[in-house]
């Protein structure tokens, strides 16, 4: 009998990415490790380090998310993440092929708005794959095969489905955001509220489809990483806290469902 394949599906949200610190930590302290890690945006960026290294990943990573709190309440350019990337996590050369674990990232295609998936082949670079999903819209968009591309959380910040169609039945998912909270009064006025909803809708749509395809969804959450910003630097060890509590409430499931026949 073929064991259950299962993913970690890792979602966009900036700063809030230090919570995907804690995820790793924790499934590395229980012994699991997936079968394929789903990635957008910083998600994307910490799926690459992880699949290339493992739990040996998560210093770098921290070292990286510390050089960019010093650097305050923004998010790095173009150039400044192809330095991270490259040098700080030592991804250099990487290629999809060589992952100790499989992955996959999403990123946006223009003009069409389309999904683009990564890392089937033929595969670009891992770094170009991982800039082009993290290439947030003020900035330059990455050429991959002659096409531009923006983040992939344009198109979903939790990409659950890439990991469904590629036979995964369990998934942990961790979303970043959004929660999707109806407002009263003039809050429900904010233009970003909007964004929020939309998003909200996305994700939530994304996650009945696999549902209806057959795959279990497991949801490693906590209210206290949405309430942090998207530059929030400065909460780093909170958000990774957040993150480890989150994944170690859903380990036992995640070990129950592994374990049944």
């Amino acid at each position: 009998m073929s064991r259950t394949r299962w993913a970690l599906i890792l979602g966009g949200g900036a700063a809030r990415g230090a919570a995907h610190l804690g995820v790793l930590a924790a499934l590395g302290e229980a012994g699991l490790t997936p079968d394929l890690v789903v990635g957008v945006s910083i998600g994307a960026i910490v799926g690459a380090a992880y699949c290339q290294s493992g739990p040996a990943a998560l210093p770098r990573l921290r070292a990286a998310a510390r050089t960019l709190a010093l650097e305050g309440r923004r998010l790095p350019g173009a150039a400044r993440r192809r330095v991270l990337v490259e040098e700080g996590l030592g991804l250099r050369g990487a290629t999809f092929a060589g992952l100790r674990v499989p992955l996959r990232v999403t990123a946006t295609a223009l003009p069409t708005f389309r999904r683009t998936i990564l890392g089937d082949p033929p595969a670009p670079s891992l770094v170009e794959a991982v800039l082009a999903s993290s290439a947030l819209p003020l900035q330059r968009p990455v050429p991959l095969g002659g096409t531009p591309h923006y983040d992939g959380g344009l198109t979903g910040n939790l990409p659950a489905r890439v990991a469904a169609e590629r036979g995964c039945r369990i998934l942990l998912c961790v979303p970043l955001g959004v929660v999707f909270r109806r407002e009263t009064g003039w809050r429900r006025l904010l233009p970003w509220k909007a964004v929020d909803a939309v998003g909200w809708a996305m994700m939530r749509r994304e996650l009945r489809a696999c549902r209806a395809a057959g795959a279990i969804i497991l949801e490693a959450y906590s209210p206290a990483i949405e309430e942090e910003s998207v530059l929030g630097f400065d909460s780093l060890d909170k958000l990774e806290e957040e993150g480890y509590k989150a994944a170690s409430r859903v380990v036992p499931s995640l070990r129950t469902l592994l374990a049944a026949p």
